[in-house]
């Protein structure tokens, strides 16, 4: 007999917190996890590394993902190895319970963020600079790397087009996004120690931007049942989606169609 679901139901978890870094240099993260350790974080608690110590088998990307499968955790900490814990498990825990309480289709948050144009969030103590914005949980659309808090019951992952180690956190708030999910900065204090790298990240920008120019691209969609045009214009959305403009397309489609099977025929 099958199993008949009665009612939606969270996951049940054998711990709270994943903690969960990738690792080049032993000696950073033991201090890392020894930080949290003494911020109380060991009680239904786990800790989960990539190891890269031998070069990089893993991107940011893949061991993220990996975490996300493996653990066995309610939230995942997703921590850079020259962060220092500052502030308790129990602080932590009641960021998250107003956060859920304010918005409960939460599915990532983190210290750092933005919402727009000079719209930046921040709550931390970055390489020796303590920056706090007021009004905290804050709504954002990206989140900095350094800490990352994912909401498992969420089911949220990563773009499987991506790699390396840089904009994961901003892949994480738009795929949240596209799940119907928000993003946040929340007031939970670590000691962030380096600045990153700042050309490698510019450097990858132009992957990024490639890759989610095709996720969002105007797109002609067919079902078994309809038809329609989709973009991220909801101005093109009605404009193309009514007559004529909707007949041109499908004209469009039949001759494109038409021409691939001339084409497959030829070429077989």
């Amino acid at each position: 007999m099958p199993t008949i679901l009665l009612e939606k139901k969270e996951l049940s978890h054998s711990f709270l917190f994943s903690i969960c870094s990738i690792v080049t240099n032993m000696r950073e993260y033991g201090e890392m996890k020894q930080s949290f350790e003494k911020s109380d974080f060991i009680e239904k608690c786990e800790y989960l590394m990539a190891d890269n110590t031998n070069g990089n088998r893993f991107s940011a990307y893949e061991a993220i993902a990996t975490f996300i499968k493996q653990s066995s955790a309610q939230y995942l900490i997703v921590v850079h190895q020259d962060v220092r814990c500052i502030d308790n498990k129990e602080h932590l825990i009641e960021c998250l319970e107003k956060l859920t309480q304010m918005d409960n289709k939460w599915a990532i948050c983190g210290n750092a963020g933005s919402m727009g144009y000079h719209e930046e969030r921040f709550y931390l103590d970055d390489v020796g600079k303590e920056i706090i914005t007021q009004g905290l949980p804050a709504q954002v659309t990206s989140l900095d790397e350094n800490l990352l808090i994912i909401n498992r019951n969420t089911n949220l992952t990563l773009s499987a087009d991506l790699t390396g180690f840089h904009f994961y956190g901003t892949d994480l708030c738009l795929v949240a996004d596209f799940l119907g999910y928000n993003s946040y900065v929340i007031p939970f204090m670590v000691k962030h120690l380096s600045p990153g790298n700042k050309e490698e990240l510019m450097a990858y920008k132009k992957t990024f931007i490639r890759q989610y120019g095709k996720k969002l691209r105007g797109r002609f969609v067919e079902t078994t049942c309809t038809k329609f045009y989709l973009s991220n214009s909801e101005r093109k959305n009605k404009l193309f989606n009514g007559w004529p403009f909707f007949s041109f397309i499908k004209l469009l489609q039949r001759i494109g169609f038409r021409w691939r099977r001339i084409a497959s025929k030829n070429h077989p």
